[in-house]
């Protein structure tokens, strides 16, 4: 009899696993060919073969924010049981995008089926009921940080959305102001998350630092008000530096104090 129980409990868990895996899979299948041109923006910026004036704050922007949500899901084809952040961060990042989008009249149903698939993920992830952090974990100092750039970053993500809702410009065909409002609303929630310290906290974190360091650095080199949603040089300046404060705490933790 316990030979058979153990026989039904490893085949239920390969079962698992495959759903896991298929539903990564089918998560790339779907998302890469969306995502695809956002994230060769940056190359065009850099190098120089960009075709899309006062664009650059935004597309730089999703530039970044595409690649982090792609690489937490593709992250868990390795050890996943140690990347439970990696996941947990493009969780966070679709289900702000899900609900940014909604609120601005941009709902669709691919973005229904996207999010079902990380919700099977996160069912079937081989970290099963550890992937929860635990409140001991929880890391005061950076938690105060993250509030404070959790108020900003809603902050953020409102003033966008507003502007979608009330701007009549180029950047409201291509949805850059949701977009830009999807990475406000995830700068809040991924570094609240990531206060708590669970397994692999520093994605999460880190994924904050760069979100807030480029649109800090991209609102100093394009300041003007054509960019749609540049901060301009100080206020850009101020979120870089706030960038580097944010990792400086995650990485010190408790001891920032001591």
């Amino acid at each position: 009899m316990s030979t058979v129980t153990a026989k039904v409990g490893l085949s239920a868990e390969r079962v698992k696993i495959g759903v896991f895996a298929l539903s990564g899979l089918g998560f790339l299948a779907l998302a890469l060919p969306a995502f695809a041109e956002p994230m060769t923006f940056w190359t065009g910026i850099v190098l120089g073969d960009y075709g899309y004036p006062d664009h650059q704050m935004h597309h730089l922007v999703m530039g970044t924010v595409f690649p982090v949500l792609l690489l937490g899901v593709i992250a868990q084809a390795y050890r996943p049981t140690e990347r439970v952040g990696a996941l947990h961060s493009s969780i966070v990042i679709w289900v702000s995008l899900t609900v940014v989008f909604s609120v601005g009249g941009e709902f669709s149903a691919v973005q229904l089926i996207l999010l079902a698939l990380l919700g099977v993920m996160a069912l079937t992830h081989p970290a099963g009921p550890d992937q929860l952090p635990s409140v001991e974990q929880l890391n005061r100092p950076l938690l105060a940080v993250a509030a404070v750039t959790a108020v900003a970053g809603l902050a953020f993500a409102g003033l966008e959305i507003s502007s979608h809702l009330s701007a009549d410009d180029t950047h409201v065909g291509f949805n850059h102001y949701l977009f830009m409002a999807t990475t406000g609303l995830s700068i809040a929630a991924l570094g609240l998350y990531a206060s708590f310290r669970g397994s692999n906290w520093r994605f999460p974190a880190c994924a904050v630092a760069l979100f807030l360091l480029v649109i800090g650095v991209a609102s100093v080199v394009y300041p003007g008000a054509e960019q749609g949603s540049s901060l301009g040089i100080a206020a850009g300046a101020v979120v870089a530096i706030w960038a580097l404060v944010f990792v400086g705490v995650a990485e010190r933790g408790e001891n920032i104090f001591g």
